[in-house]
């Protein structure tokens, strides 16, 4: 349990561990999750606030809270961010105090004796397989007590039950007086968790086996497998169960005046470890110490460089590139030796570097991320994982590989993939928008070229960061200019022609401005084509900027990545309409700014309210099966009149041109549509938008083409229900139509006319058949 634990509440260091990173699950009071420590995919962390103890089974990070905490924030770990945990929350009792007495020595857990010999033999099969596959020979498969898994131990009760399917290879830790300490269960070919320890008690770092043989040069090794491969191939080989970045003396008295060489992964991460850490810690005590050079076949890539991770080990060597022992020892023989580096530091490095124990200089990440920060003001937004920074206007998104570039460049010779990565964390962690904010949720303002204006009130102040605003729109506000947008004024009378219609643009263009959806209205611009619809569309487009506009088709929006380019635009125009797509449940979702989730690529989850207003384009009305008036609510179809066919005078190929230079004058002229549209609360009222939804109600609903057809409202009038479904059916052959069920064509009915109600009269009704009130037929064989 960690020191925090003495001080604060299960529930208390549950809720911190809940904002150092992403929980996904619980399980038997751990959370479950994505690890803060590397770009988790899977998640592979947790935590258990009971024992105070964290673990990433996939990069092997863990610790308590603090270390946790003190990761996660950037202080480092050891003294410093504990000291910054404390004051963070009120702890005033000092681990590093020197009244504090010396945490006794945790007791060895007990050995896995009576375990590791429930386990059964390798069966035959595993043998040969092993052999062929791994190069492991039985007898050192035997030497080794390698054994089949057939047992495992209950985590909750610590009971030894027997496996109904063996998976995994038993591997036995013994220590030096033959008692079993750790079994690690390895499973070939496993894309995730392919060993791992009999229990999280036994996990500790051990030497496997537990000592080298008297002579010869030793073979360090990394990991289990490998070993074993070796020591079938005859080598003295070595390896720990872990990678501790400080060895025990224990283990290191096992390499005292020995010669070792080092023979790790070719990739980087091996080759990092066995030259910054295994080397430095074994070069303490043995006579020498080399490190193997794999050749090139094991996987070198063109720039030089070995993988980033998941490289050619030696198992690999003898089996992949078929090579011998005689081989392998060669490359023993011509390793380089290992010489610790001197504290030669890049000058223009030797700034993010301090002198610690031994007068030894270390680097200090924290100092090189303040540098950094000192160059760029940014901005982090851990909900999305972007990154942005000001740009003395607004917040432009930003990628962090600009951070590594910098951070590269100055750390000059002396960078290294880790501290990089390392600095660009807490660069990011201490750019941490505040607790509370979001980008743009300042609702009323948006950012324009000249400052930051108050849509409500026309105040225009300058840019600020304090906004928060990331996109501003292409245009300048000048309330005292005399200029005014006629081009675009006649364009719409030319197109659009219908004045009302026009208000209704104009309040649309204004409604692109609000960064919520209080309408939930879609624009749907209607024409046979070379009738404007696309000047109209870059007009819109150029006013907002194409950077703050999204084009995604409704059916791309089952991919969360396609939907995340939904998030903080202003519009997004769709090149297509049809049923499917104003039916989805993404079309109801956005127009109405419903939260919806998405994903940036290799960004986690994350959801949002879209406030992008839509717009489609199309030749007609799309049919569709919802005949509901909530769907119908969200439309304003806007008929575009006038064709411009080739060789038509009134043509004018400039246009464009001209529309775009009135920008500044469409932005004040949209202005004045948006005040009305708040001031109404509602979109201007229109005989023609009304009488083009009325037709496109028809187009889809067959119920309400019959009764306003052959039917007449009257509050007196009457018609049993019997003969208003046979003069449907008949209508629907006649005139082309699929009839609704019974059930459905009256829901239909109702659903379109409020005001009738079903009865069924006493007079000349003897058998009370049910009738409808409010409707007569009047035309047709029951008039």
């Amino acid at each position: 349990m960690g020191k925090a634990a003495e001080h604060l509440s299960t529930a208390e260091l549950e809720n911190i561990a809940e904002s150092l990173f992403t929980v996904k699950s619980r399980k038997g009071g751990e959370l479950i999750g994505l690890c803060p420590v590397h770009d988790d995919k899977i998640p592979s962390f947790s935590y258990n606030p009971v024992k105070d103890v964290c673990h990433c089974f996939s990069c092997g990070f863990g610790g308590d809270i603090i270390t946790l905490w003190s990761k996660v924030k950037g202080h480092g770990a050891g003294k410093e961010g504990f000291k910054a945990f404390c004051r963070e929350y009120n702890i005033t009792d000092s681990f590093y105090s020197s009244d504090v007495k010396k945490k006794e020595k945790s007791k060895e857990t007990p050995p896995l004796d009576d375990a590791y010999h429930l386990l059964g033999e390798l069966p035959e099969s595993w043998v040969e397989k092993l052999q062929k596959t791994r190069g492991w020979n039985p007898a050192a498969m035997d030497w080794l007590g390698i054994r089949q898994q057939t047992h495992y131990q209950a985590k909750d009760t610590g009971e030894i039950k027997k496996l109904r399917k063996p998976e995994r290879i038993a591997i036995p830790v013994f220590d030096d007086d033959g008692h079993v300490r750790n079994i690690r269960l390895y499973k070939p070919g496993a894309k995730k968790n392919k060993i791992i320890s009999w229990g999280k008690a036994y996990g500790s770092s051990r030497l496997f086996p537990p000592s080298p043989r008297e002579n010869g040069t030793v073979l360090l090794c990394e990991g289990e497998s490998d070993t074993v491969c070796a020591i079938s191939n005859g080598f003295n080989a070595i390896t720990q169960t872990t990678k501790p970045k400080k060895w025990t003396k224990d283990h290191l008295k096992k390499f005292e005046d020995r010669d070792v060489v080092i023979a790790f992964d070719a990739d980087q991460p091996g080759q990092m470890y066995a030259k910054e850490y295994a080397g430095f810690e074994i070069y303490k005590v043995a006579k020498t110490v080399k490190l193997l050079e794999w050749p090139d076949i094991m996987g070198k890539r063109e720039d030089g460089l070995w993988p980033e991770d998941h490289g050619q080990d030696l198992t690999d060597f003898f089996q992949k590139h078929k090579k011998t022992a005689a081989d392998l020892q060669r490359l023993m023989d011509d390793a380089k030796r290992f010489e610790p580096p001197e504290d030669e530091i890049d000058p223009q490095a030797l700034e993010f570097f301090e002198r610690g124990v031994n007068d030894r200089l270390s680097f200090k990440p924290r100092l090189l991320a303040e540098k950094i920060r000192e160059k760029f003001t940014l901005l982090y937004c851990p909900d999305t994982g972007l990154l942005h920074k000001w740009n003395n206007e607004y917040w432009e998104e930003f990628h962090e590989d600009h951070l590594r570039a910098v951070a590269l460049r100055m750390l000059g010779k002396e960078s290294k993939q880790a501290w990089v990565q390392d600095a660009v964390f807490q660069v990011k962690s201490l750019s941490t928008i505040p607790h509370g904010r979001s980008l743009n949720d300042k609702l009323e303002w948006v950012c324009i070229k000249n400052g930051m204006l108050n849509i409500e009130t026309l105040v225009l102040k300058p840019h600020d960061p304090k906004y928060y605003a990331s996109y501003q729109l292409n245009v300048s506000f000048n309330p005292e200019s005399n200029d005014r947008c006629e081009r675009w004024i006649q364009f719409l009378k030319e197109t659009v022609q219908t004045p009302a219609v026009i208000d209704q643009v104009q309040e649309f263009f204004g409604y692109c401005f609000l960064k919520k959806t209080p309408f939930a209205k879609c624009l749907l611009l209607l024409g046979d084509g070379s009738d404007g619809k696309s000047k109209f569309i870059k007009v819109l487009i150029e006013m907002i900027g194409a950077k703050n506009c999204a084009a995604v088709n409704f059916n791309e929006m089952e991919d969360q990545f396609l939907r995340s380019t939904l998030y903080q635009k202003a519009v997004n125009v769709c090149g297509e309409v049809g049923g499917k797509i104003i039916e989805s449940t993404y079309f109801k979702a956005v127009s109405s700014g419903d939260r919806i989730h998405a994903a940036f690529k290799h960004k986690n989850t994350f959801e949002f309210e879209p406030y992008c207003k839509l717009i489609f384009s199309g030749n007609k009305m799309p049919r569709v099966k919802d005949t509901s008036d909530g769907l119908y609510r969200r439309l304003l179809p806007i008929q575009f009149k006038r064709q411009f066919m080739e060789g038509d005078p009134d043509t004018d190929p400039f246009l464009e041109e001209k529309l775009l230079s009135e920008l500044s004058e469409i932005f004040l002229w949209s202005l004045a549509g948006l005040k009305r549209l708040l001031k109404n609360r509602q979109f201007t009222s229109c005989e023609e938008t009304t009488n083009l939804m009325m037709d496109y109600k028809r187009l889809n609903n067959p119920v309400l083409c019959f009764a306003q057809d052959t039917c007449t409202l009257d509050e007196a009038g009457q018609a049993s229900k019997k003969d208003l479904f046979k003069g449907y059916e008949k209508y629907c052959r006649e005139n082309g139509y699929r009839a609704y069920s019974r059930e459905n064509f009256f829901r239909e009915l109702y659903a379109a006319f409020a005001t009738l109600r079903t009865f069924r009269p006493r007079k000349n009704n003897p058998h009370r058949i049910p009738f409808v009130k409010g409707i007569r037929i009047v035309i047709g064989d029951l008039a």
